[in-house]
């Protein structure tokens, strides 16, 4: 038995299936089909029951489970406790966001890490916000960038960084002479909005989540028509390209506005906003390292808040933060 077998163990029972855990791992089925039915030889104990609905515990597997879990955060303590040996050795923090946080914070924290913090290395990670969900739940990251929809209070501690504006993003090419209009205005009423062709995600996402929010509280429809494949910089070259408009924060495309490729406007009627916070796992020891990379991210966002890179109100004031979900 080896910690490997355990974390997909776990993984499997806290997804419901073979099929979600391997999503959430990043990794092929039969890998962790493989592991587990070693498992059970090892143990000579059949600790799930298989369906075509997903897994359920049998009653040893009730009983493993609990123990699993203890041996598990053992071992996330024995590491945690070794650290302190580990000399001047570089503590590595890893580290999930979005794409659009990415693209505004990515750059300045790593110059940041690597110019006033050499006993840190942070890896970075992007994805959609269900998939950093998943990595934060299973442990693959440290510390989770993410928005308020998304948040988990189950699993998840939470550290506000900044309630970011939504704009609407469009073309700033002149060749699309059917957005010319909106270039001569100073902000946009979200009702308008419905008049414009709208790259969006779906409700998986969290974005999506939120311009549903927005719809519903307001009774105004937009227009989801257009085709999107949920990648950042493909909407943003559809966008470019005079296909569509999105909304987004100014972190996602401050870059492309300063070099005239693309236009914003403010959304109001009701303005449109959310709050990023840092996550990290509450099943995990918090350490002195995960602390200080929290604080430095929070530099960051002030520094590029102050460049209005990404334009909103500062979170910092509020030590805890508790999603309005939970």
């Amino acid at each position: 038995m080896h910690s490997k077998q355990l974390h997909y163990f776990i993984t499997t029972v806290q997804r419901g299936s073979i099929a979600a855990a391997a999503r959430a791992l990043d990794i092929a089925q039969p890998a962790i089909s493989q592991q587990l039915a070693s498992l059970e030889r090892e143990v000579k104990a059949t600790l799930l029951e298989r369906s075509f609905s997903g897994i359920s515990l049998t009653p040893a597997g009730e009983v493993f489970y609990k123990h699993a879990e203890k041996i598990m955060g053992e071992i996330d303590n024995v590491k945690s406790a070794l650290q302190a040996f580990q000399g001047e050795q570089q503590k590595v923090v890893k580290i999930g966001m979005l794409p659009s946080i990415g693209n505004v914070l990515s750059l300045p924290l790593l110059t940041e890490i690597t110019s006033n913090h050499k006993a840190l290395k942070v890896e970075i990670s992007t994805g959609p916000s269900y998939t950093i969900n998943d990595w934060l739940e299973s442990k693959q990251v440290d510390i989770a960038l993410t928005y308020q929809q998304a948040i988990e209070p189950k699993f998840m501690s939470v550290t506000p960084l900044i309630q970011e504006e939504l704009h609407l993003v469009f073309t700033g090419s002149p060749a699309y002479p059917e957005y010319a209009n909106l270039k001569d205005k100073s902000m946009i009423k979200f009702w308008e909005i419905s008049e414009l062709p709208l790259l969006s995600p779906g409700n998986k996402d969290a974005l999506g989540q939120l311009i549903a929010d927005y719809e519903k509280a307001t009774g105004v429809s937009l227009k989801h028509d257009l085709a999107y494949s949920g990648q950042l910089m493909t909407g943003l070259r559809q966008v470019m390209q005079g296909e569509g408009v999105m909304i987004l924060p100014t972190s996602a495309i401050f870059h492309l506005k300063e070099s005239g490729l693309v236009s914003t406007l403010k959304i109001t009627q009701p303005e449109m906003h959310r709050t990023v916070l840092a996550a990290t796992n509450k099943q995990r020891k918090a350490t002195h390292e995960y602390q200080q990379v929290i604080d430095i991210i929070r530099k960051v966002v002030a520094k590029e808040n102050a460049l209005k890179h990404w334009c909103g109100t500062l979170e910092f004031a509020a030590s805890s933060f508790v999603a309005k979900s939970a």
